[in-house]
């Protein structure tokens, strides 16, 4: 390219004015056009066709359906298997796959009950840049609310991370210390605890809370990228099932579409040329039976339990992840092993009652999404879930009908969500089926930011 002093001098004298203008004219044209700041709210649940076809499930969202009318949208995100929730919202913000940024699952590989439950929550874990990387990078403020594995991530400023261990008030000594800068979470009006009681339980009541956290933050800290978690709607479709048959789970999004138009009013008085983008990580589908891999293992002498009933020891373990299950060999090299497995799961899924959809194996589980330790990745059909029985039948009927994800991203149901907003986005723009992997390099333009790790192109949004 030829620039500055270069230019002047290597154009004829009668073009020189002309280019000099248009460039004057352009450099903060494309400024403005490129750089935004980009508001990110997930949530967790949120099946497309919740707002694309509002009017079929009876939903009332005026501010959500915006996005649809007034905004991109995409059809359908093919998101990544297991269909949970930290491998995708990692995704979100990498535009690269588990396999790449490092988070395969939601909880920790651990059969034996070591780590007492925990689940991949720190931002160090993430192996690939993320969009809060790359904003810090230029320069930018971040911000983050109860975004999965963000404790202590070094790139954000403003962070009250997803984290906890009993979900009862004594985690709000634990939230209040992993929350950044320090003293901000508590200092918070209209919050109160955040963990306790019904104010974890009420899903609304505790996406109230994150709005206002999110809002202060907006309003204190002005950041560049601020991204937002919330989890209500998650949590009734685990307990009642997904749309139409959960008239609760309608409720709930009507009243997250006031909370949302809360955080977007407050981005807008901010940041009157925000991006705002509504994704998700999942959808739903309906059980009612659950499959307990591991209880088929400990018929076959795979499993040792002890006399009280839990584990002793294993050849062979079946993680799970809601509908779909990771079954990792102790020793990957026991062929011994791996055929009795083998055996087991054919059988298994040559039975339609057992509900079992297919069983991937080896390089190709993994390559899925399974574990990386993994030698085979089990996915269940519509109406069954992976269960934790260590005992008893294979398959288990359900008391009622719940809900459930983490199936491959093959069903369609589990098919997330992609809505944007903003300054010349073309208004009711159907962006067709996309990948979960478009959205990061898609607001990393937005931002004006460079996120090359980043392996597809971003979406055409204008």
């Amino acid at each position: 390219m030829i620039t500055g002093y270069r230019m002047k001098h290597f154009l004829p004298r009668r073009f020189c004015l002309p280019v000099l203008l248009l460039l004057a004219f352009a450099a903060p044209i494309h400024a403005a056009s490129s750089e935004r700041p980009v508001l990110l709210i997930s949530i967790d649940g949120l099946h497309p066709s919740y707002l694309i076809e509002a009017q079929k499930y009876g939903v009332k969202a005026p501010v959500l359906r915006e996005f649809v009318s007034k905004g991109a949208y995409a059809s359908a995100v093919i998101n990544v298997t297991p269909t949970v929730t930290y491998p995708n919202h990692i995704a979100l913000v990498t535009g690269v796959a588990p396999a790449e940024h490092g988070i395969h699952t939601n909880t920790v590989f651990d059969p034996e009950g070591v780590e007492k439950g925990a689940w991949n929550w720190y931002g160090a874990q993430i192996k690939a840049p993320t969009l809060w990387d790359a904003a810090k990078a230029k320069g930018l403020t971040t911000a983050a609310v109860l975004w999965p594995v963000s404790v202590a991530h070094s790139s954000i400023d403003y962070n009250m991370p997803e984290y906890w261990r009993v979900k009862q008030p004594s985690d709000n000594y634990l939230l209040n210390a992993v929350s950044t800068p320090r003293g901000f979470l508590e200092s918070i009006e209209n919050v109160g605890a955040v963990f306790g009681g019904a104010a974890h339980e009420d899903g609304s009541s505790f996406d109230a809370r994150l709005t206002e956290i999110a809002i202060a933050m907006i309003e204190k800290a002005r950041p560049q990228l601020l991204t937002v978690h919330i989890v209500g709607l998650d949590s009734v479709q685990h307990a009642k099932g997904p749309l139409p048959v959960n008239e609760a789970a309608r409720e709930l999004l009507e009243q997250l579409d006031g909370l949302i138009g809360r955080m977007i009013a407050a981005e807008r008085k901010a940041h009157p040329n925000a991006t705002i983008a509504i994704v998700s990580d999942h959808g739903f589908i309906p059980v009612n039976a659950t499959v307990n891999l591991n209880a088929a293992f400990a018929k076959a002498g795979l499993i040792e339990l002890g006399s009280d009933g839990k584990l002793k020891s294993w050849r062979a373990y079946s993680w799970n992840s809601g509908g779909s299950s990771s079954v990792v060999l102790k020793d990957r090299n026991d062929r011994a092993t791996f055929a009795t497995v083998d055996k087991i799961l054919t059988e298994l899924a040559a039975d339609t009652k057992t509900g079992i959809a297919g069983v991937l194996r080896g390089p190709e589980a993994v390559a899925e999404g399974a574990l990386p330790q993994a030698s085979f990745l089990v996915d269940c059909n519509s109406g069954f879930a992976m269960g934790e029985a260590l005992t008893g039948e294979v398959v288990q009927p359900k008391s009622k009908t719940t809900g459930m994800h983490g199936y491959r991203n093959t069903h369609p149901e589990m098919n997330s969500a992609f809505f944007v907003m903003g300054p010349g986005i073309q208004a009711g723009r159907n962006l067709g089926t996309i990948d979960i992997r478009q959205i990061a390099p898609t607001l990393a333009l937005e931002l004006g930011v460079q996120l090359p790790t980043a392996k597809m192109s971003p979406l055409p949004l204008r």
